[in-house]
């Protein structure tokens, strides 16, 4: 019966599996597991997915969509599979590796002379950078580099993290009924060349604007799971943050974060609550409600930043993900609009207009140099050179502003919040425009040689 599901599902995933070329995904399940709260718990959600998704999850980023589970644990996990078919519809389940090649093979999916396979120990949590970086070589296989973040730091330094091997190496274990990471590793005889420290991979991320340690996350035991999503939820924070943000906002995204974790709360639920409230901001500030309007603003600034992580917690981030910035422009502009007109219902006099708008031009400037720098540079002008990162602590943006609302709100004068935003806009014009075009002429003088 059970020979029969796997037929059809190698019948259905057959020409899916052509369409990706020649590499496959093997996933090897412990074979003794723990239990966690009655579920295996590689099938206990951490942070909204299990641990096994988020490795099926990891080789799909990466373009592999057919893929194998190795398993004894068949009954588990075929009923776990008949409730997620769509999800897991690229994904056959098998005991061995030699079981995997008797039934690939009879259907033509897998060439052994060319196709190749990333092997990845479907009991850990491993940072997709590892694998990702598998693609870019022939043949290769990771080993636990010193710099890299994980639980169990005193065990297992030489430790196999994953690998790419071409399938023509496994002739000498399709005989076998391999049916672990370690075993499979154990079994290969392979030239010592191929084998490299993850300490050679780059740890810099663009978009998270920091240099982010690799890590691999055991799981032994609950405490390893509290482990887990700690860890994943401090890998949300991006770096290189204003004053506010980062002794401030950071401290109460991450708890909301949290506490959001293992909810059905999304980040899209996130953006919504966020784009609302900032036009209700608006209101108060046209209507000179202005310590209102501030609270609302704190709560914006620190929601703002709940979104984007809650996605990457979740390996929910998409290309129309990005279009939330555009429509936070949209509000923020707004509320500065809103500010503007508000002092000058106060102050009655046409020259605040004309303040407004040189502000919302200086803003909408330091907006556009910052996003077309990174798109040519590939790289943040807040990363550029140190004196880049220390202004960044006190460049013109919304959590900066804030401190404006709230200074002049103190000292009782309102009215003057649109003149001092101005001034702070124009001025980070002035730094971000230099320090651009002089980062961008070094680079071309660069190129020249």
């Amino acid at each position: 019966m059970r020979n029969n599901k796997i037929q059809q599902d190698l019948i259905q995933i057959k020409s899916t599996a052509r369409n990706y070329g020649n590499l496959i995904g093997l996933i090897f399940l412990p074979n003794n597991p723990f239990y966690f709260e009655d579920q295996l718990f590689y099938l206990k959600k951490l942070c909204g997915m299990t641990i096994l998704d988020r490795n099926l999850s990891v080789l799909k980023k990466n373009g592999i969509k057919f893929i194998f589970i190795l398993s004894n644990d068949l009954k588990n996990l075929n009923h776990t599979f008949e409730f997620n078919k769509l999800k897991f519809k690229d994904v056959i389940i098998t005991k061995s590796v030699r079981e995997l090649k008797e039934y690939a093979t009879q259907e033509k999916l897998i060439n052994l002379d060319l196709d190749y396979a990333i092997i990845l120990d479907g009991g850990v949590l491993i940072d997709n950078r590892i694998v990702s970086s598998l693609l870019s070589h022939e043949e290769i296989i990771y080993t636990k580099g010193d710099n890299i973040h994980s639980n169990y730091n005193n065990e297992n330094q030489w430790k196999i993290l994953t690998g790419k091997i071409k399938l023509e190496h496994f002739d000498n274990i399709f005989q076998d009924n391999i049916n672990s990471f370690e075993n499979f590793f154990n079994s290969l005889s392979l030239n010592k060349a191929i084998y490299h420290s993850s300490d050679e991979i780059a740890t810099y991320q663009p978009d998270m604007r920091r240099n982010l340690p690799l890590y691999i996350n055991l799981f032994r035991n609950k405490e390893d799971f509290k482990s887990a999503k700690k860890l994943l939820v401090k890998r949300t924070q991006k770096g290189t943050l204003d004053l506010v943000a980062w002794y401030f906002n950071r401290y109460f995204e991450n708890l909301f974060v949290y506490l959001f974790a293992e909810s059905k709360i999304t980040a899209n639920h996130i953006t919504y609550f966020v784009n609302c409230l900032g036009y209700i901001t608006v209101f108060l500030f046209l209507t000179q409600n202005w310590w209102i309007g501030l609270i609302l603003m704190i709560f914006i600034n620190i929601f703002d930043g709940v979104d984007g992580k809650l996605a990457r917690l979740k390996n929910k981030e998409s290309l129309v993900g990005h279009i939330e910035h555009s429509f936070d422009q949209l509000y923020e502009q707004a509320i500065y609009v809103g500010i503007g007109l508000g002092s000058y219902f106060i102050i009655n006099q046409f020259y605040v207009i004309i303040i407004l708008i040189v502000m919302l031009l200086a803003d909408s400037f330091n907006r556009h140099c910052s996003m077309q720098y990174k798109e040519v540079m590939k790289i943040t002008l807040a990363d550029s050179s140190r004196f880049d990162q220390l202004f960044r602590r006190f460049d013109g943006r919304r959590n900066i502003y804030t401190l404006h609302i709230l200074i002049f709100g103190i000292l009782g004068h309102f009215e003057y919040i649109v003149f001092s935003i101005c001034i702070h806009a124009i001025i980070t014009s002035i730094i971000y425009s230099i320090q651009a075009i002089k980062h961008m002429k070094k680079s071309d003088s660069l190129k020249e040689f």
